[in-house]
């Protein structure tokens, strides 16, 4: 089972998810989805987007991001949130 991701969740690289959904949120955070941008400070990793997004859960069209995921600059999504799951 792979947790959700959201609006300032972490990267195996240092970095953290910059921005997500402003309509589906868990806990009161909007999640992420593919192509919301990511901070990663390892040089020459700048600007990164989040490259996977589930294939049946969507926001508005866009699919969500979960734990494991990847980054456009190689880095992997961290949840901080296990308490929404797929088993996909």
């Amino acid at each position: 089972m792979k947790g959700v991701i959201r609006i300032g969740d972490k990267t195996t690289g240092g970095g953290k998810v910059l921005s997500g959904s402003s309509k589906m949120k868990f806990k009161g955070i909007g999640v992420a989805r593919l192509n919301d941008p990511v901070s990663c400070p390892i040089n020459g990793h700048s600007p990164s987007y989040i490259s996977q997004g589930h294939p049946t859960m969507k926001d508005r069209g866009t699919p969500v991001a979960f734990h494991d995921y990847e980054c456009s600059c190689g880095c992997k999504l961290i949840s901080s949130l296990n308490t929404a799951t797929t088993s996909k």
